[in-house]
């Protein structure tokens, strides 16, 4: 594992190439993009996170029957829990499965 100061010296020499190659007005478009990213991100989690709590208030389970139901780790629900899963689209498809419901995405044009 690399030291914090050399993982700063190698971000700073990222950061030295990515500005010599572009411009400003590229890093701002990327470094947007990256924003909205990560807020479509979020905002997908917390509506799963919210889902799979609402399944369980409603059929009064939990964490443990959770955890038999979908048959993950109880790190994983977890992760669910927290809104920090990294979830494929077959496994959003298999919570929602076992929930019963059908995930549907929605898009707006921002």
């Amino acid at each position: 594992m690399k030291s914090t100061k050399t993982r700063m010296f190698t971000t700073k020499k990222f950061q030295s190439l990515v500005e010599s190659r572009l411009t400003k007005a590229e890093i701002k478009e990327i470094d947007q993009q990256v924003a909205l990213e990560a807020k479509v991100l979020k905002s997908l989690q917390n509506d799963i996170t919210l889902a799979m709590d609402d399944y369980m208030k409603e059929k009064k389970i939990g964490f443990n029957d959770m955890v038999k139901l979908l048959g993950v780790s109880p790190a994983h629900i977890a992760k669910i829990k927290r809104s920090d899963a990294n979830l494929t689209l077959a496994s959003i498809a298999r919570l929602f499965a076992v929930l019963g419901q059908e995930a549907h995405l929605v898009f707006k044009k921002r």
